[in-house]
């Protein structure tokens, strides 16, 4: 009996996605947690604290969706004749990515000193806004932070990210609008689970959460990621060299 490599693939790269996916939760880079953070610390209320994790959330997940289902669409229009040799392509263009985020992490999220400089304050003079209006109870301004960060989590994921190249990958070589959305649901989910605990934690313990942010941690995280990246795109060079 043969084996279907398509469902194969399909359950790797539904691994893969869901594992990057709490990796991508946890790292401290900027479409992550320390967009949260100040929000979260500001509000001094866990429950006001999740809401606005949940808008986070929301944003990230219907972005994927809508990524997904684009990809899946997209991935259509290729000559079937070309999959295995797109499949190829992508698979090594993968693996390249996965030695760069091993060998040189700190290319792919670390801003300028100066661009880093600005990013703070900018998040000290939101968190100080957001303090003041909901400890004044404002509901206009809690409803404008609130589509604020649906807003953050929907472009967050619709700019490329490094971690994000396996689903682009999947979905496009997928064919399909159910399984593109479902790898892209899936990466979404997984990163939702580890920042609704985060947003959590976050109200108990700050220290944690500063030691984190540190920048040898994200490399970590990145060179972690790295590998899932070789793993899948040297599984997909296997597999798809079986077609040519």
């Amino acid at each position: 009996m043969g084996i279907d490599t398509s469902n194969l693939t399909f359950f790797v790269a539904l691994q893969a996605s869901i594992l990057l996916g709490l990796l991508h939760g946890i790292s401290p880079c900027g479409h992550s947690w320390p967009i949260l953070a100040p929000f979260c610390i500001s509000s001094k209320n866990l429950k006001k604290a999740l809401t606005i994790c949940t808008f986070f959330c929301l944003g990230t997940i219907i972005a994927c969706i809508f990524l997904g289902a684009f990809l899946g669409l997209v991935g259509n229009i290729i000559p079937q004749k070309w999959d295995a040799y797109f499949g190829m392509i992508t698979a090594f263009i993968l693996v390249i990515l996965g030695i760069i985020m091993i060998v040189k992490p700190e290319l792919l999220h670390f801003e300028d000193e100066e661009e880093q400089k600005i990013e703070e304050k900018a998040k000290l003079a939101l968190s100080g806004k957001a303090e003041e209006a909901l400890n004044e109870k404002n509901k206009k301004f809690r409803y404008g932070v609130q589509c604020g960060m649906f807003s953050i989590g929907f472009i967050n994921m619709i700019l490329p990210c490094p971690t994000a190249s396996i689903m682009y990958t999947y979905a496009l070589v997928s064919k399909s609008i159910i399984t593109g959305t479902t790898i892209f649901l899936s990466y979404a989910l997984a990163t939702s689970l580890v920042l609704f605990i985060i947003s959590y934690l976050i109200g108990k313990t700050t220290k944690f959460f500063r030691n984190l942010s540190d920048e040898k941690y994200e490399m970590l995280i990145n060179r972690i990621s790295g590998l899932l990246i070789i793993g899948f795109g040297i599984y997909m060079i296997f597999t798809e060299s079986k077609l040519l």
